[in-house]
């Protein structure tokens, strides 16, 4: 199978032009083409000859993910996107593969968060990518693709990127990494790198790993790129119940790469915490968060849990009917009684002196806020 154009780095491209004896300068204009001013098509690309686009058709493709279906929300400035992956066969959720994006417009931020795979090698209970298991990483052009399709689709040039779609960052690592070279790339969309973020759950070794990796001399352009950690509880055991990795990848070590990334990059960290009423929210938690937020420069974002159409497990099992109500004014007091209380568990953060913000539900009316994708909706 020809390999997609979109995968390879103005490096590669030197190199592979180089192989078939063509100028080395074409690299850019190629790049600039297919990253920077998004042509879709071989034929298309700018300023090159007819026998190198050829060339390329011989020895490439250059597909874009095709747009299935855009959902929008009713009550916040927020698009989902269906995206289908071409070529890879069927799959247990649909005919063919299928990613979600989403793009959160609020003000003069447009944020797009990115997916890495086609559903979630860690299985955390909360989460409905989880839930759906691993069906496949996805490659560069995959992963680029989506920020280029919502492009095309709405005209919006994000001034933010997140990490924090479908999928679990690091267990795609090589392709996340080489996809924040490309999108940052001052010959495509010369995205800042200190508008992105990059969200994991935690591996040992990994974290200072992306830490050299964004300090290389090569990678100049990504050095800025921020990591958040989904941490979710600060007890060890409940962590490893609600995230079947924490049992390998426990908080200590964790901190200890968190402490080497910041002394590395000076990058700021981010704890992504769901709140879960009466577990995560004792005063031990409290303590130990005040505690984390001494370690190195950071914020904590608290968010509302979003309930999933997956049955959950553990300690979580208490929130399977966290949505069922007989009415609608039911409904609406038990959001305003579980908002006071994030409220107040923040008022106790903050009395502290912790930097704590709450994440707002953008688009949990079209399942694609915090922890809800999973290709839920029907194709069109």
């Amino acid at each position: 199978m020809k390999q997609n154009l979109l995968n390879l780095t103005l490096g590669e491209l030197q190199e592979y032009l180089l192989s078939v004896k063509e100028q080395k300068f074409r690299a850019k204009q190629i790049f600039e083409s297919i990253h920077g001013k998004g042509v879709t098509g071989v034929d298309d690309i700018i300023g090159i000859p007819g026998a190198l686009k050829e060339k390329l058709k011989e020895d490439f493709v250059l597909t874009p993910l095709q747009l299935d279906k855009v959902s929008e929300s009713e009550k916040y400035n927020t698009k989902k996107f269906l995206f289908e992956l071409p070529g890879v066969g069927s799959s247990k959720v649909t005919g063919n593969l299928m990613v979600e994006t989403v793009l959160i417009n609020e003000g003069r931020r447009h944020t797009i968060c990115v997916s890495t795979q086609v559903g979630c090698n860690v299985g955390c209970e909360f989460c409905a990518t989880g839930k759906m298991g691993f069906l496949k990483n996805l490659d560069v052009s995959q992963i680029v693709s989506q920020v280029y399709g919502v492009i095309r689709c709405t005209g919006t040039i994000p001034t933010n990127l997140v990490f924090m779609g479908m999928g679990e960052p690091f267990l795609n690592y090589d392709n996340m990494l080489k996809s924040l070279k490309v999108l940052t790339s001052e010959f495509g969309l010369q995205l800042s790198s200190g508008k992105i973020t990059v969200s994991t759950v935690g591996f040992r070794g990994k974290i200072k790993k992306f830490a050299d990796d964004l300090m290389h001399p090569d990678n100049v352009s990504i050095k800025n790129v921020k990591l958040a950690l989904s941490l979710h509880s600060t007890d060890n055991g409940i962590r490893e119940a609600i995230i079947p990795t924490s049992v390998k990848n426990r908080l200590p070590d964790l901190y200890n790469e968190l402490s080497y990334f910041y002394s590395k990059t000076k990058n700021k960290i981010t704890y992504e915490y769901i709140y879960f009423e009466g577990l995560n929210d004792t005063e031990n938690d409290v303590n130990r968060l005040e505690k984390l937020s001494r370690m190195v420069p950071s914020n904590i974002n608290i968010i509302p849990f979003h309930p999933i159409d997956f049955e959950l497990g553990g300690p979580l099992q208490r929130y399977n009917n966290i949505a069922d109500s007989s009415t609608k004014a039911s409904k609406v007091k038990s959001n305003s009684l579980l908002i006071d209380k994030i409220n107040d568990f923040i008022a106790q953060l903050r009395a502290r002196d912790v930097v704590v913000n709450l994440r707002s539900s953008n688009g949990v009316d079209i399942n694609a806020a915090c922890g809800q994708l999973a290709v839920l909706e029907n194709r069109k």
